[in-house]
């Protein structure tokens, strides 16, 4: 049994390098791409920090939520959220979504334009009062 367990240890340590070949080459374990949002809503204002939810639909359900850019311009601040699907898995074909909830917080009180892309081209705007 004690035999066992250097042998177990090294095939381990075997795997995990094969499984990180990828990350260690310098290529991506995730594709991204632009996640467009379907809706989105203010769930609650507090002083100056707003709770945002980004409701968002994918061409399948592997995909899911990877980051958020967020480009402020005085009282404007435009979101682009991102979607990132694992390379190499197979998939459903089926129409998925994520939720992805987020803390806004701003300098000082007053109105706010939120703005996120729905497609390429458009935005939703909302305006918040803080």
């Amino acid at each position: 049994m004690k035999g066992l367990i250097p042998i177990i240890l090294l095939m381990s340590t075997l795997v995990a390098l094969a499984s990180c070949e990828d990350v260690l080459d310098g290529q991506d374990e995730y594709d991204e791409a632009v996640a467009y949002v379907e809706t989105f809503r203010v769930d609650t204002v507090v002083g100056r920090s707003a709770t945002l939810s980004f409701f968002c639909m994918t061409p399948t359900p592997c995909w899911s939520f990877s980051r958020v850019e967020e480009v402020r311009s005085g009282r404007s601040s435009h979101f682009t959220l991102y979607r990132k699907l694992k390379r190499n898995v197979t998939c459903v074909q089926v129409i998925g979504s994520f939720i992805h909830t987020m803390q806004v917080t701003v300098p000082d009180t007053g109105a706010y334009t939120f703005k996120v892309y729905r497609t390429p081209t458009t935005t939703m705007d909302t305006t918040i009062v803080f």
